[in-house]
């Protein structure tokens, strides 16, 4: 039999079926009514529901319970009802331990579910368990049990060791803890959640015990304040430990502890802690300072530990600022760390202000904004006043209000609304560091969120504002004050924070905006703030201003024209020559060395370069002021901004400048280094400079700068020869003079005499620069005479002491030919100037005497020049070296392919080799000199020595190993040398030579022997494949470069009449042939290096044919059609696979392949069944790769306008090719071109070989434009007009066919035949002309429809200048052709730009045939259906035609039959025809009154009357004369001589434009004038319907008004729409003139009265259905007036309908009818009642809803506004929208009764309008929907 059940088990049961149902707090209740009714005791109960439990998720889903949150609400009840048993033990330590039960066995494991991820289930947690301690007194057992079980569970997450002592509560017994709670320990974010709330409760329960002074215990309070305490002092040490920690350490102790741990620091001024023997404090302002040290610790580090370190500061601060802020910053306590006047705590922000990453900018700011709340609350900011200055410094603040546009206007009020120029209201702007931070937080706020136009509007103001605000004390006495009130109470804060706005707009992502904040930065007259300028930051001036003016966007006007500066640049040059001022000589040479450098560490591109040089000129070039001598230059004062510059070496700038200069050198324009050039020469002593710096330094300087003319030669040559009294005995001359001295005899390596390429290319280069710099310096005899006698010296022991393959000897010869070379360049230099020089005798001092130097100089080479002779016989066996096994190459050789200085070769053969190829490059230029300079016996055996060099070399066979082609391809290079002095040598001692040499037979000279073993032999050990592929690359270069020597010999004879006597042909044509083709199968596989010379073998061979052949054609030598296409394929191949933008490369493909013997060849330009012919397909090629390249087009431009010009039966071939020249542009500069021919001798010589332009003096201006290729075009045209007339019929009628072909074939492309157009002209055009324009060949050339300056644009404008240009060519078998066309291109649409050059070309043609003057236009002016574009040009046209006629018949003829039917245009309808026609009948009459052939008849005084009644209106009405006024001098732009040339089209007509040349039209100014009339007019309108708007919205009065209404006035900005105001537009039409019966009349009134009742019936229908719409809406009317984006209006008038607003307001009704507005809103603005209310009178309308009884409500986000959740609509509301972007401007805040906002927890600022407010209307209808 079952015992019966225990009493409390059925309580226990009756109490869990309770749970589920019950709240927490009804649990009590239901606890005592169960202990009532039955006989269990409280303990009793307790353990029998303590030992039940909580019931589990299974066992309550088994009983029903189906929810988590059922779940968590019977395990909250569960403990709710221990918890209330446990109140009512009797017993004290039974209570005490069934509490211990209970914290582990209940609380623990609801801490540890899932219940504490919920903070509000958490908190209700806490606070039950804390009510349990309470009530027990028990607060010493929780801080035994669970608290440290949290701390010990985050110390356990967090990796810390149980034996750390630093937290009270973390080193507790394991025996404390319940069996397996050691195991389960708690997550972190669930400890420290546990731990937060904690401290949070207990807290509370402290602040209530001590404010309501209860009756507890001592010791209670006691052991509840050693809680707080000890609670507080672990987590601040847990806190900040998990700061040093990860991410998301940081974030949880951030998120869940930072804030209430300051709230209880709050409370607890200082915390005590003993561990052991010692005692340590702990107070809010030592938590703060260990807070910072973190943060200090985090900025080091990368992006995310910057964040993190923001995120603890915003939290920091933002608990002070909403919780306990007057506690922690209390006046009344010293705190020991004060934020504020911390200098690291400024320079963090600032530096996160201009971070690249928008999150660290965005935490930043939020920082400093709610830091600056705090800090200007907690005590004065400093009052001291700030000093009036003047504006005038400031350009932009004196614009008038008259010149102001309407996107300035708008903008203006925009960045108004927004609190800009609040504090510019009184006398004193920005009196206090309060109202300066205003303006700062203002402005950088506008850069960080707002529009474009906000900041144009608000920048400059505000900048003003901060300028002008400059305290009265100096500057540099606020070192006295703290730091915190000197960051905007001192000059120097000032300009920190105004630097970190400056790099936030240099770094703006608009490029608008970037452009805006540096032009006011540069725009600043920094002269009247020197002292502002000389403290900005260096920091900022060197790294942001630098950065910023490297940008492109800011010189947009370099290059333009050919001037490679910008207005940036000269602002910047100007801020810093302010900026280095006053700075001593060794600050200044800091800040250039620093600027320098930046070219070093930043990509610059050619504007940033060019502003970079500028700017390190300005700073260089300014006098030493307040300087110390050397001796006390580390004594100088440091700069009031930043410590003192550390000390710059003389050798560190220098490289610092070369490194710039070589940075600019890739740019080939000099003016970059030139800049560079004067710095060095201004901050600089040369004597203080190691040599070897200064070679290199010097070998930057373009020699165009140094040579004579050159604008830097008397500066740099002055630099270099000064002298000081410290450098006596060591000057820079002495060094120049011992150079070759110390470089002959130092040695490479100690104890070595090997040597390879690399070396000698080291020393070559090392003795060219202290040639130039040397002959730089002096050029007088008596200083050079120890160098000569020193080449002497060494010369005369050469064969004595030098054995071969030691370096002394190719040192030697290396200086002398680098001696030899610089004094060749110079003397070219002079010939080139034609002893210009001499005349103005501006360099005599430094001795001008360069022949006689240059004769010394050989003299005393002729002395030695046997001994060279001599020592190179020997040297250059190494050449002829027979069965020479391939010897073991060095490891740095092996494996690989080779190069040009990579030598297959053993290190000492390498280095014999290279003896000997100097050898003979040394006697060759020696012999040339000595040739040119001096006589003698030596010359002849030096010849002698190199022509049998030359045969052996030529005739030697290469021996079968790769060691032996290594020498051979050696003695080749050693030729080449040799070869190229031959043939250029003046003399005709070689030619002695080559014929001692001829063979037996007659037609064979020596030459074609010589040429003919070469080519074999040298192609023999191209193919044989010894040699690796880059060394056969090596051996192809010297190949031809010896071929081009070779054929340059003829060259010299043909210019020696002597010689041509002496010897017919040099070469024969079979050599020459074999020549040709022997380039033809090298091209395809030819290197870069090999171009220059292949291609100009080329040229000689064909220039050699052509002299051979008698001027006859190529083709009959063998020069076949086949072989020219093969030439061109494989020329082609090499230009693409070269470097296309260098100019010596595509000079010399021109002039090689269109050669002029060979391009007069027909054969050669006609296309056959094979295709086109091979220089047509080459020039098709050219010109369509050319359209990529401007250098190339531009070229080709050059040399084939000269060659048609020379052969004009050629052009009919090319007319696409000339229509693409014709259409070319490139908005590409090329700035490198002409600097790429100064500097570089091959362009400049392969651009001489060009034919040339025919007009070279016109053509050259537009070189270097987008212009040079149409330009040569019309050029060319306009030079074969000018040669019909003087030339053959012959040549004259096949230029004029091909300038009638291309002039049709223009025309046919401009035009397409439309049958519109076609019906509207059929009275000037003749039918049979329509078939020849229905071809389309440009479809873009006749277009219609296009945008102004649009690539059709130009094209258009393009190719009318050109046909402008043709008409010339027009006569009688074209005439009606060309007329046609024109026709049908003047009556289409086109832009006034293009129209004019139709008009020309109109006006062209009417002028040389008059009579189809009066036959096209009389018939056009009649047609009624005429379009009105097309009428203003005829009538322009008709006009001049009058105005220029050359004979006085047929202007007569003219002005009586064309000025009538003009005149009816003077009333037309159209307001520019109108306009247009009465300024050129004006210019008509007044010229042309006198002239005017009116008969003696009554009808002729008649009509003389009014003719001369018409002119006195014209000539005196005032509109007229306005119109006049404004476009004077544009009349008389066309000139019938020079319209129709192109001096006139593209240069000569006033005020062009830099698009295409084009200037502005009569017609532009006309529609320019009209439309400001027209402007002036809408203003006046809309100002007048303003008005009457504003007084039907005007409020009535109002007892709380006074009595007094008040009339709004209308604002100027209510001026600024845009759409046409008709006022009075309901009202009735006025009478017509035509006159109506009375039985009219009658008529008219009864339908009038039978329609009237119809709408009277219509209008009651409609107000019965408003009126039961209106039953059903709701009394909420949305205010969009300020929103003016048709999607957003669209989509909010859906909204409105969807909830049913009672009405929607917007600016302007008519956007009902745009399509996009229909497509979105869906019909809905037909049920929506909406109001039209402008902009300018939203304030009435909102203040008139106000006194009917609505609520204003806006919705914005302002420091008052309420979270939309907790705001009560009221039912009558009226809801006020914000713009897109600003929100709600500042003057309607004021009329609002409330503003809400959407809370939002991303990073996004806002919500789109459209989408707050329908989030906004639906809470509406949420509060009021179904509610009485």
């Amino acid at each position: 039999m079952a015992s019966p059940p225990d009493p409390s088990e059925r309580a226990v049961a009756a109490l869990q079926s309770c749970f589920r149902s019950l709240p927490a707090d009804a649990v009590p209740a239901v606890v005592d009514c169960v202990l009532a009714s039955s006989a269990a005791s409280p303990s009793q109960l307790f353990r029998a529901l303590l030992r039940s439990s909580s019931p589990s998720k299974e066992q309550q889903q088994q009983q029903g319970v189906q929810s988590q949150s059922d779940h968590h609400a019977a395990a909250i009840s569960h403990a709710a009802a221990l918890c209330h048993l446990l109140a009512q033990f009797d017993s004290p330590p039974e209570a005490k331990d069934a509490l211990r039960t209970l914290l582990w066995s209940v609380f623990l494991p609801l801490l540890r579910d899932a219940i504490a991820i919920q903070p509000n289930l958490l908190h209700q947690v806490i606070a039950l368990m804390c009510d349990a301690v309470s009530k027990s007194r028990s607060w010493d057992l929780l801080a035994a049990t669970l608290v440290p079980f949290c701390i010990r569970s985050s110390a356990v997450a967090m990796g810390l060791s149980a034996d750390d002592d630093s937290m009270l509560y973390h080193t507790i017994m394991e025996a404390d803890f319940a069996g397996e709670n050691l195991s389960r320990l708690l997550p972190l974010s669930r400890a420290s959640s546990v731990l937060a709330s904690l401290l949070r409760d207990t807290l509370e329960r402290r602040r209530t015990i001590r404010g309501a002074e209860l009756l507890t215990s001592q010791d209670v309070a006691a052991d509840l304040d050693a809680l707080v305490h000890n609670l507080t002092w672990d987590l601040c040490t847990l806190v900040l430990k998990m700061f040093a920690h990860g991410h998301e350490y940081r974030s949880c102790a951030a998120r869940i502890l930072l804030q209430p741990l300051l709230i209880s620091l709050a409370d607890v001024s200082c915390i005590t802690a003993t561990f052991g023997t010692v005692q340590q404090k702990l107070s809010r302002s030592g938590f703060l300072e260990c807070i910072w040290n973190s943060c200090i610790s985090l900025f080091s580090l990368g992006r995310g530990e910057r964040l993190d370190a923001y995120n603890i500061l915003s939290l920091y601060f933002s608990t002070l600022k909403l919780e306990h802020q007057n506690t922690v910053l209390g006046a009344d306590e010293v705190q020991e760390f004060d934020l504020r006047n911390v200098d690291d705590f400024w320079d963090e922000l600032r530096k996160g202000l201009v971070d690249k990453d928008s999150l660290v900018r965005k935490q930043a700011f939020y920082v400093l904004k709610i830091s600056l709340s705090i800090f200007t609350s907690s005590g004065n900011d400093g009052t001291q006043h700030c000093s009036s200055r003047s504006s005038a410094a400031f350009p932009a603040q004196a614009k008038s209000n008259a010149a102001v546009t309407k996107r300035e206007r708008w903008a203006n009020k925009e960045a108004k609304s927004l609190g800009v120029g609040e504090m510019g209201q009184s006398g004193e702007p920005c009196s206090s560091g309060q109202d300066r931070w205003k303006v700062f937080l203002l402005l950088y706020e506008m850069l960080q969120e707002y529009g474009t136009h906000l900041v144009e509007a608000a920048w400059t103001h505000q900048v003003v504002l901060l300028f002008e605000s400059t305290p009265q004390s100096d500057y540099l006495n606020h070192t006295s004050r703290r730091t915190f009130h000197s960051q905007m109470e001192s000059l120097d804060g000032i300009l920190h924070w105004m630097a970190v706005l400056w790099e936030r707009g240099f770094t703006h992502d608009n490029p608008q905006v970037r452009c805006l904040v540096m032009q006011s930065f540069l725009d600043i007259e920094w002269e009247h703030y020197q002292v502002c300028a000389q403290i900005i930051p260096r920091g900022f001036v060197l790294g942001p201003l630098i950065r910023g003016l490297n940008d492109v966007v800011h010189h947009k006007d370099f290059g333009i024209g050919g001037v490679y500066n910008s207005k940036t640049i000269k602002g910047a040059e100007s801020f810093f020559s302010t900026y280095a001022q006053n700075l001593t000589r060794r600050d200044r040479i800091h800040l250039v060395w620093s600027l320098a450098s930046a070219a070093k560490q930043d990509s610059f591109g050619r504007a940033g370069l060019m502003t970079l040089a500028f700017c390190v000129a300005s700073c260089a070039c300014q006098p030493d002021i307040n300087d110390v001598q050397c001796a006390t230059s580390g004594n100088e004062v440091a700069k009031c901004n930043g410590d003192a510059p550390g000390e710059v070496r003389t050798a560190d700038l220098l490289d610092a400048l070369w490194i710039l200069s070589e940075r600019s050198k890739q740019h080939f324009n000099p003016k970059y280094r030139l800049k560079v050039v004067k710095v060095a020469t201004s901050l600089i002593s040369a004597t203080e400079i190691p040599l070897n710096h200064l070679l290199h330094f010097i070998s930057t300087i373009p020699r165009e700068l140094t040579d004579y003319f050159g604008p830097l030669r008397v500066i740099v040559q002055k630099w270099l020869v000064q002298k000081k009294e410290c450098s006596t005995g060591n000057t820079l001359l002495n060094r120049l003079i011992d150079f070759p001295t110390t470089f002959v005899k130092h040695k490479q390596d100690e104890g070595s005499n090997l040597f390879d390429d690399e070396d000698v290319g080291a020393w070559e280069s090392e003795a060219r620069r202290w040639a130039r710099t040397l002959l730089l310096v002096t050029s007088e005899e008596q200083y050079l005479k120890p160098i000569f006698l020193f080449l002497e010296a060494y010369c005369y022991k050469l064969s004595e002491q030098c054995p071969i393959g030691e370096c002394i000897p190719i040192k030697l010869f290396i200086i002398v030919l680098s001696l030899i070379e610089e004094l060749e360049m110079r003397q070219k230099k002079l010939d080139f100037q034609n002893n210009t020089i001499l005349e103005e005798g501006s360099d005599r001092v430094n001795g001008l005497g360069n022949h006689d130097l240059n004769e010394k100089l050989a003299e005393s080479l002729s002395l030695v020049l046997e001994n060279m002779v001599i020592f190179s016989k020997p040297s250059c066996s190494v050449f002829w070296l027979r069965n020479i096994e391939n010897i073991d190459l060095p490891y740095s050789i092996k494996g690989k392919l080779g190069g040009p200085s990579q030598r297959r070769l053993a290190t000492s053969i390498t280095s014999t080799v290279l003896q000997a190829i100097w050898s003979v490059r040394c006697i060759s230029s020696v012999a040339l000199w000595c040739n040119d300079y001096s006589s003698g016996d030596s010359l002849s055996s030096t010849f002698s020595f190199l022509w049998d060099f030359c045969w052996k070399v030529i005739q030697h066979s290469t021996n079968a190993t790769e060691t032996g082609a290594e020498l051979h391809l050696a003695a080749y290079e050693a030729l080449a040398y040799v070869l190229a002095v031959l043939s250029s040598a003046r003399s005709s001692q070689f030619l002695e030579f080559v014929e001692g040499k001829k063979t037996n037979q007659a037609d064979k000279f020596s030459l074609d022997i010589l040429v003919t073993t070469f080519l074999n032999n040298i192609n023999y050990l191209l193919t044989d494949g010894i040699l690796t592929r880059s060394r056969r690359a090596v051996l192809m270069n010297w190949k031809w470069l010896c071929v081009d020597s070779l054929l340059s010999i003829s060259h010299w004879c043909s210019k020696n009449e002597s010689q041509l006597k002496r010897l017919d042909s040099l070469f024969s044509d079979s050599t020459l042939k074999y020549i040709f083709l022997d380039v033809i199968e090298s091209l395809e596989n030819a290197g870069e290096n090999s171009v220059l010379s292949i291609l100009r073998c080329v040229r000689s061979v064909f220039e050699l044919l052509h002299l051979n052949t008698g001027y006859r054609n190529l083709t009959s030598v063998g020069i076949s059609y086949e072989m020219m296409m093969q030439l061109a394929r494989s020329s082609w191949i090499l230009h693409l696979s070269c470097n296309k933008r260098r100019v010596a490369p595509i000079a010399a493909l021109l002039s090689a392949i269109l050669h002029p013997a060979i391009f007069p060849n027909l054969e050669m330009h006609q296309t056959n069944e094979k295709g086109p012919g091979p220089l047509k397909w080459f020039i098709e090629n050219l010109l369509n790769e050319g359209s990529k390249s401007p250098r190339t087009i531009r070229l080709a431009a050059l040399h084939l306008s000269g060659l048609w010009l020379m052969y004009p039966n050629t052009l009919r071939f090319y007319m696409e090719e000339l229509k693409l020249l014709s259409l070319y542009g490139s908005v590409a500069f090329d700035e490198d071109f002409e600097a790429e021919l100064s500097e570089n001798h091959e362009a400049r010589f392969e651009v001489s070989m060009l034919a040339q332009s025919p007009d070279r003096e016109f053509t050259e201006v537009f070189i270097n434009t987008e212009l040079y290729a149409r330009v040569s075009v019309a050029v060319l045209f306009h030079q074969l007009g000018k040669q019909i007339k003087e030339k053959s019929r012959l040549k004259s009628e096949e230029a004029l066919q091909s300038g009638k072909l291309f002039l049709l074939r223009l025309l046919d492309s401009a035009c397409v035949h439309q049958v519109i157009s076609a019906s509207k002209i059929t009275g000037a055009l003749p039918l049979d002309v329509y078939t020849f324009l229905r071809q389309v060949n440009d479809k873009d050339l006749s277009k219609e429809l296009y945008k102004k300056y649009s690539s059709v644009h130009r094209r258009k404008v393009r190719v009318w200048q050109m046909i402008c240009v043709l008409s010339q060519y027009v006569e009688d078998d074209i005439v009606e052709e060309v007329t046609s066309s024109t026709h049908i291109c003047l009556y289409r649409n086109n832009l006034p730009a293009v129209r004019q050059y139709l008009e020309t070309f109109a006006i062209l043609i009417y002028l040389k045939f008059p009579i189809l003057a009066e036959e096209q236009l009389i018939p056009i002016f009649r047609d009624k259906g005429m379009r009105q574009q097309a009428l203003s040009s005829y009538v322009f046209i008709a006009a001049n035609v009058i105005l220029h006629s050359r004979q006085l018949t047929s202007q007569i003829n003219h002005l009586n039959h064309l000025l009538p039917p003009i005149l009816p245009f003077l009333t037309s309808h159209h307001h520019s025809l109108r306009g247009f026609t009465q300024l050129l009948v004006h210019s008509v009459l007044s010229r042309l009154w006198p002239t005017l052939q009116l008969k003696t008849s009554e009808d002729a005084v008649f009509e003389r009357r009014c003719f001369q009644e018409l002119k006195n209106y014209l000539a005196e009405n005032s509109d007229c004369a306005r119109l006049r006024a404004s476009i004077e001098g544009f009349l008389d732009v066309f000139d019938p001589d020079s319209s129709g040339t192109p001096s006139g089209i593209f240069s000569a007509r006033s005020e062009a434009s830099d698009f295409e040349c084009v200037p502005v039209s009569v017609m532009e100014r006309v529609i320019d004038f009209l439309n400001d009339v027209r402007e002036d007019l809408r203003h006046s309108i809309a100002k007048d319907s303003a008005t009457i708007k504003n007084e039907d919205l005007a409020v009535e009065e109002h007892p709380n008004d006074g009595g007094m209404s008040e009339l709004l006035q209308p604002s100027q900005d209510a001026l600024n729409f845009q759409k046409k105001i008709t006022p009075h537009s309901h009202r009735e039409p006025e009478q017509s003139n035509n006159r109506v019966g009375d039985d009219d009349v009658s008529r008219l009134i009864f339908e009038l009265e039978e329609d009237d009742q119809l709408f009277n019936l219509a209008i009651e229908a409609r107000k019965h259905a408003v009126e039961t719409i209106k039953q059903s809406q709701q009394e909420l009317i949305v205010v969009a007036s300020l929103v003016d984006r048709i999607p957003n209006l669209a989509g909010l008038t859906r909204t409105c309908e969807v909830f049913k607003a009672g009405g929607l307001v917007v600016a302007d009704k008519s956007v009902v009818e745009d399509k996009q507005f229909k497509l979105i809103s869906v019909t809905a603005e037909k049920w929506v009642p909406m109001v039209e209310v402008p902009v300018a009178n939203v304030k009435a309308y909102l203040e008139k809803k106000r006194a009917e009884g609505y609520a204003v409500v806006g919705l914005e986000q302002t420091a008052q506004s309420k979270s939309l959740e907790q705001f009560a609509f009221p039912r009558r509301t009226v809801l006020v929208l914000g713009r897109e972007k600003e929100g709600i401007p500042a003057e309607l805040i004021h009329v609002l009764d409330a503003c809400v906002e959407i809370p939002q927890l991303g990073v996004v600022r806002s919500l789109n309008v459209h989408v707050s407010a329908a989030i906004a209307v639906w809470e509406y209808t949420r509060q009021h929907y179904n509610r009485p």
